[in-house]
């Protein structure tokens, strides 16, 4: 059992790293902070982000795999503190450089990285763990008939009526193909044939020895060409002319990962129903053994301090309520404060003083200094937009105290080779739940018990206690005449409450309702990995050159991974994460990918999908107010959506929600304009719930409502010609790995490729045992040939197709190769192999992304929030400068006011 080892070595490397990383964020050594200028706080911003990134993949993927079912709960929180730490971090850049998307490239070349140590795929036990909620939620929806996203949207298939004349002419057209089909099997049997009873014939003739002699040349003739295709082929894959043959099934190091990663998944399954079980029995076995031994324990230790405070006192003490903890107080109390602990407590209470008196003062001050606010020395520098104190410290923290406390050097975790429960941690978990539960069983006894001991006191005891009694009723009733006054002060401070439109109806019926509507729709199978693109290796170089940041498809998927999957993977990242994304808007040309980018989000996650979109709800609630009208259909949305999260609500052409004008004719597309914004106030930290829009035409919209209600917006690009062509990729197989060379050595550009001092791309006659494989990265073209069943040959050439290929979207790229490559023409590559100018034709029937198209993309971003903010950035200015103009504008209207 050599697996749960090195998941063990994994998670302590990280343990290890995190430590580390969290010491150097604390650290006040001056060497080590960052400098006060804008490119020093990027650099050490980057590196932490990259070091996160790699512990939590590396987190991740120990997670996914390790089946101890305790010490993947304690490992959860490492995941989902250095989760969140990535969040803080990526925030903290945005802030930095004013925009969504940072190139790391320089930054990845220095740390000797590739691309794909940064990419984060979304885990996949953010839909395994969340999967029974997923089966039921999809019985559900077959139930009801639900439709897919995307499958009404299909191009509708015109049929053309035909004549009768036009209908026999087409059939006998078949039909004498049919005819000169059987006619040539039969002309061509009956030659074979013949052919063979000549050759019998003659054979006839010759002797025994002769016949094996022929019989033996032939067989050694074909011996012979064989193993010269062999080795021609061998030779042409050496050298890099032609693609290695795929490994076989028994062979193939992935299929066996894959198989290997499944299998440990099933014992996750397995381990972890046993671990419930053992838990319920354990309690139960605790309860009913031990549960009256400790009962009687606690019983005496609570008289034993009765007596102990009526020996001290000379009366009984009065018992703890439940809010200060009950009995918990007598059995563990809390220690005397030490000497420094009342000397600050006395500082507090006498700088409080002070601080009262001084509040006058200070506030005439403040008056004074609203004059000169916005003026700022010029020499200021930027400041440090790093995160000071971590919102997941304490979680990290937790974590590894836990994982070091308990796992790190546990002797019996070492000889447990299955990796099954420990009995001794449950008993541990459940005695102290069983102990709390009588505790508050024994306090209430005690409670009754006190109050006899003190009423038999009392009856045997002397005194005016009478005449106080009625003293204290009197003091009660003025208190609560008080009360009573506080009360109707009180009422005039309550806020509105939000009406809940549907409060007497069941969420069935409401989840019933949109189904039948096809607000609530199912999400087609579609992962992220299916939208291919490459890294953007020239970012940082031009990013100065372009006005509006240009991101390649990989930073789009990296972006939105972070916004979207990693938030809502897991409440207890969303819970307290810093900055929190209600909104997305995915802005850009036709074609290129956005409702898959946002169905594939939905797939990976497991989300419930709503769809909001104009075109889909036209129809629908037409009411002017109430339940059956607009407002009724969003608060029925985001009402099943905080109930069945996590969810995404999609809102397709959202830009035409906001325009100016309200459309004369056609669909009313600004219905949701007033209602949108109320909705989007109701989500809160917890709500695992995320408004993604897009849009190919936003320019005719309301910028400022747009923003009031998608708090990103993301430009989606046209695919760049990495995107199109592709490179080679690192791929983790583990140790039992062997280099597997680029299928296009001569024209690749990766970094493989080019700092290789040793031939990268030979295949050596032996494995060679590393922990990089290098496979060559199916693109765009590569992807979509290989979907459609098109074998390679030297007549089709990817690289001169990436190139045709300039200005088309990821869509038409599609249409044009399911044009091409019929049934009928995959069907004929053995006698016609397919070539790269069958695809110019139907290239040339699509347009192109115009630069005027793009430009005017690049105009509207740069009025949003964010791009009004990078380009103050870019040209100079800074936040900083932005709040001195808004001070010098506040003076300028002072001196107005007094005229």
């Amino acid at each position: 059992m050599a697996a749960p080892r090195v998941y063990d070595r994994m998670w302590s490397d990280a343990d290890r790293e995190i430590r580390d990383l969290l010491e150097f964020e604390s650290s006040t050594d001056p060497d080590i902070a960052p400098g006060k200028d804008r490119a020093s706080q990027f650099n050490h911003l980057a590196c932490l982000f990259i070091k996160y990134v790699q512990i939590f993949k590396k987190l991740s993927a120990t997670y996914d795999q390790m089946v101890h079912p305790q010490k993947r709960r304690v490992l959860k929180l490492l995941v989902d503190g250095v989760a969140g730490r990535v969040l803080e971090l990526k925030h903290a850049l945005i802030d930095l450089e004013g925009s969504d998307y940072q190139f790391f490239d320089f930054i990845l070349a220095d740390l000797k990285l590739t691309p794909q140590d940064i990419d984060i795929e979304i885990p996949s036990f953010y839909k395994r763990d969340n999967m029974r909620a997923i089966m039921e939620r999809e019985k559900v929806l077959d139930a009801l008939g639900a439709v897919t996203a995307g499958q009404e949207s299909d191009e509708p298939v015109l049929e053309r009526e035909m004549s009768l004349e036009e209908a026999i002419k087409m059939i006998q057209i078949h039909e004498r193909a049919r005819q000169g089909r059987v006619r040539a099997k039969i002309m061509r049997n009956i030659r074979v044939q013949q052919a063979r009873s000549k050759f019998m014939e003659k054979a006839g003739q010759q002797n025994v020895e002769a016949a094996t002699i022929v019989i033996q040349s032939h067989v050694r003739g074909m011996l012979c060409r064989r193993k010269l295709n062999e080795m021609r082929d061998r030779e042409m894959v050496l050298i890099g002319m032609a693609m290695p043959p795929p490994p076989k099934k028994k062979e193939d190091v992935v299929l066996k990962a894959k198989k290997i990663a499944e299998s440990r998944r099933a014992t996750q399954q397995q381990y972890e129903s046993q671990y419930q079980a053992a838990l319920v029995a354990t309690k139960r076995k605790i309860r009913d053994v031990e549960g009256p031994d400790i009962k009687e324990e606690m019983s005496d230790k609570i008289r034993e301090w009765f007596l102990q405070c009526r020996e001290q006192t000379g009366k009984f003490p009065d018992f703890p309520g439940e809010a200060d903890g009950g009995s918990k107080v007598i059995f563990n109390p809390p220690p005397p404060p030490t000497a420094e602990e009342a000397a600050a407590e006395a500082d507090k209470k006498k700088k409080s003083a002070k601080g009262k008196k001084s509040a006058k003062g200070s506030a005439k001050k403040s008056a004074k200094g609203k004059k000169g606010k916005g003026k700022k020395p010029a020499e200021e520098e930027v400041e440090d937009k790093g995160p000071k104190v971590s919102a997941y410290r304490g979680l990290l923290e937790a974590g590894s105290t836990q994982f070091r406390g308990d796992w790190q050097e546990n002797d019996a975790d070492k000889m447990n080779v299955l990796q099954k429960h420990d009995a001794e941690v449950i008993k541990k978990l459940k005695r102290a739940e069983v102990e709390e539960e009588l505790r508050i069983q024994v306090d209430e006894l005690m409670r009754q018990e006190l109050k006899n001991l003190k009423a038999a006191v009392e009856a045997d005891g002397k005194g005016k206690k009478g005449k106080k009694g009625k003293g204290k009723k009197g003091g009660k009733k003025g208190k609560k005449g008080k009360k009573g006054k506080k009360g109707k002060g009180g009422k005039g401070k309550k806020g509105k409450k939000d009406k809940d439109l549907t409060a007497g109806v069941a969420p069935e019926v409401l989840y019933q309702e949109l189904v039948q509507n096809k607000i609530v729709q199912r999400v087609p199978e579609i992962t992220l990995n299916e939208i291919v693109g490459s890294f953007s290796f020239l970012g940082s170089t031009l990013q100065p050159k372009q006005a509006v940041p240009v991101p390649s498809y990989a930073d789009v998927k990296r972006v939105l991974t972070q916004f979207v999957a990693l938030p809502l993977g897991t409440a207890a990242v969303h819970a307290i994460q810093p900055v929190h994304v209600k909104s997305c808007l995915l802005v850009g040309p036709h074609g290129t990918g956005k409702k898959s980018l946002v169905r594939a989000l939905a797939h990976e996650l497991g989300a419930s999908f709503f769809d909001l979109t104009p075109a889909n709800t036209d129809g629908l609630y037409t009411a002017k107010k109430g339940v059956d009208g607009v407002e009724g259909m969003i608060h029925k949305t985001f009402k099943l959506a905080k109930l069945y999260q996590p969810s995404i609500v999609y809102i397709g052409n959202a830009s035409q929600i906001f325009l100016k004008k309200k459309p004369k004719t056609g669909i009313d597309t600004t219905r949701m304009k007033k209602d949108l914004p109320k909705a989007m106030k109701t989500l809160g930290l917890g709500d695992r719930v995320i408004v993604l829009g897009t849009d190919s035409d936003p320019f005719a919209s309301d910028m400022k409502l747009l923003s009031s209600v998608f708090q990103k917006v993301l430009m989606i690009p046209k695919p760049d010609y990495g995107s199109r062509y592709g490179g080679c990729k690192k791929v983790w197989l583990g140790e039992a790995v062997v280099w597997q060379p680029c299928f296009f050595p001569s024209v690749c550009v990766c970094s493989l490729c080019l700092s290789s001092t040793r031939p990268v791309h030979a295949l050596t006659s032996r494995p060679v045992l590393k922990y990089n494989y290098y496979i060559f990265s199916l693109a765009l073209w590569a992807r979509l040939l290989q979907q459609q069943r098109v074998q390679p040959n030297p007549q089709l050439d990817i690289s001169s197709l990436s190139k045709v290929s300039e200005g088309y979207t990821a869509r038409d790229i599609q249409k044009v190769v399911k044009a091409v490559i019929t049934p009928m023409r995959v069907k004929q590559q053995a006698i016609k192999p397919v070539q790269s100018k069958e695809f110019v034709p139907a290239l040339a029937g699509f347009s192109i992304v115009e630069l005027a198209e793009e430009k005017e993309f690049d105009d509207w971003y740069l009025q949003t929030p964010m791009g009004k903010k990078y380009k103050k950035i870019q040209s100079g200015g800074g936040d900083e400068e932005g709040e001195g103009d808004k001070g010098k504008k506040g003076k300028k209207g002072g001196k107005k006011k007094k005229k």
